[in-house]
């Protein structure tokens, strides 16, 4: 977030408050019984250095997750004040410079400390989560194991990871102690180098066993010891076989990398059902996708993603990457075998995704040609034209004071033969191309997709004709004409213009909040200068 952004954040909020019209939670004030201590501007840096290793939360009192969050950073508090953990809370609406040279993006935002040293917390928000994360920090980056440590060891968290290695001068040795450095955040490392402690554990020297507390209990890594080889390993065993997805566990499953297989089920019935049929392909593509129990009733706009009617159950896999989605034939009974038989061809390449798209239209020829999935490889990767493409939602405010000088854009330039002006809607259209640079993460979005090379270029200007015109010169295969006595003639009306995209912006510095999002506890406000953001993104729900 640029720091103007943050700054007419809090001075509005503040201004608000003095009319009355804000009234401060009473999360701002110093709680005699809590044990997150009140930090302000003048106690943060003595405080923070003072402390081994702390937890910050940068918080509004108007901030409605900052609301959800505090029971739980509150019990968490409770739980590491007798660890040397130390939590503490800072309102940014009274600390705005502080906030500012933070660089706080939005609330809440928790940063630890470790003696005046900061860096970002990436755990949940739940109790355990934070506490989980904290007792991290605390612990080297591999523990070594003892007969009398190993059992407590092994149990201290939901997933932890140990090494059999006798030799620390070992490769096998410097790869998991670099792995356990990477991922120390994420998970718990130990090493074993006593022989007759990984015999009792029933473990040949080296070895790597990743220790849960779900399905069988661990699993027993038998490749070869390099972090490469272990990450993937890891990270696909420290979720079930074939859980239960939601917000609070989403990025556990999301680090993993792999595919999800989504099942969706609307009652108890229909979920023992799911577990019955798709259970035992869930074990035999362990690795390969991540299967996951998902309810309907909760996530409905989650199957819509997916491209699947509200029947149910109903199964669909879809590409993490790319976001391709492949929905089971809902007209067909989910069986094993025919679930088996679905999954095996995704593995093996052979499905074709599915792709949301509205209706070619009848006809096509005005300024701005209407972009549809459908069509969308044909148009836009046509090698023989540019295409400035616009991808945009029928609900953004931006797009819509965009739409005008858009129109007029295409009717400047509706005599280059080599050039098309074009706009999809992206809420009733999917992308059907794997470019990240065609991954749409806010409205509205401008690309340039070059001719002859389909090199892809982001537009990143202000939304006027003359700067829309001068990227399409700077970036084009082709070169354009255009009469310019018709831009001179709008010069009035570009001014007009441009007073509103500054009125824009200053609507735009204010928070946006997704519906969607809103109703996670693991979302969080994010304020965005330049674009509105995406609703319905494919995981916004999760």
């Amino acid at each position: 977030m640029k720091v103007s952004v943050m700054r007419y954040i809090l001075s509005t909020v503040a201004a608000l408050a003095v009319t009355g019209l804000v009234v401060a939670s009473d999360e701002s004030k110093a709680d005699a019984n809590s044990d997150v201590k009140v930090l302000t501007t003048e106690t943060f840096k003595e405080w923070t250095a003072a402390q081994g290793l702390a937890l910050i939360e940068f918080y509004a009192p108007w901030c409605g997750h900052c609301k959800i969050l505090a029971p739980e950073y509150e019990k968490a508090a409770t739980i590491l004040k007798d660890e040397n953990i130390s939590l503490a809370k800072i309102d940014c609406t009274e600390a705005q410079a502080l906030c500012e040279e933070m660089e706080i993006p939005g609330f809440p935002t928790l940063k630890i400390s470790k003696n005046g040293d900061f860096a970002t917390y990436n755990g949940t928000r739940k109790e355990d989560g934070i506490v989980s994360y904290m007792r991290k920090q605390l612990l080297p980056p591999l523990s070594v194991l003892s007969p009398d440590s190993f059992d407590k060891f092994t149990k201290s968290e939901r997933v932890v990871v140990v090494g059999y290695v006798a030799d620390e001068e070992s490769p096998e040795y410097a790869e998991l102690e670099s792995l356990a450095k990477e991922l120390r955040d994420e998970f718990t490392f130990g090493v074993v180098k006593s022989k007759k402690l990984a015999k009792a554990q029933g473990v040949e020297f080296p070895g790597v066993v990743v220790y849960k507390e779900f399905d069988d209990g661990k699993d027993v890594f038998d490749g070869k010891i390099t972090a490469d080889e272990l990450r993937g390993f890891i990270k696909a065993s420290s979720v079930p076989v074939f859980g239960e997805i939601s917000a609070e566990n989403y990025a556990a499953y999301a680090q993993a990398g792999l595919p999800f297989g989504f099942a969706f089920y609307d009652s108890e019935d229909t979920r023992k059902e799911l577990e019955e049929q798709i259970y035992p392909v869930a074990k035999e593509y362990k690795g390969v996708i991540s299967f996951v129990l998902i309810d309907a009733g909760k996530y409905s706009s989650q199957a819509d993603h997916l491209n699947l009617n509200h029947e149910w159950p109903a199964f669909a896999i879809q590409n993490q990457t790319s976001l391709a989605k492949f929905p089971f034939p809902q007209d067909q009974v989910i069986s094993k075998e025919a679930v088996e038989s679905f999954v095996k061809d995704f593995a093996e390449g052979k499905l074709e995704p599915s792709y949301k798209s509205e209706a070619v239209p009848e006809t096509n020829d005005g300024n701005v040609f209407v972009m549809v999935s459908d069509e969308f490889n044909k148009v836009t990767f046509d090698k023989t034209k540019d295409v400035l493409l616009e991808f945009y939602a029928p609900w953004c405010g931006h797009c819509k004071n965009l739409a005008p000088v858009y129109e007029k854009l295409g009717g400047i330039l509706k005599q280059n033969k080599n050039l098309v002006i074009a706009k999809m809607d992206a809420i009733a259209n999917d992308i059907p191309s794997a470019e990240p640079a065609l991954q749409v993460g806010g409205f509205p979005t401008i690309v340039l997709v070059r001719g002859e090379d389909n090199t892809i270029v982001e537009y990143n200007g202000n939304r006027s004709l003359e700067s829309l015109i001068e990227f399409i010169e700077e970036n084009a295969a082709n070169s354009i004409t255009y009469d310019k006595d018709l831009l001179k003639d709008k010069e009035d009306e570009d001014e007009e213009e441009d007073d509103n995209d500054d009125e824009d912006a200053k609507d735009e510095d204010k928070p946006v909040v997704n519906d969607q999002a809103e109703a996670e506890a693991e979302a969080e406000i994010e304020v965005d200068a330049e674009e509105e953001p995406k609703a319905k993104n494919p995981h916004d729900e999760l």
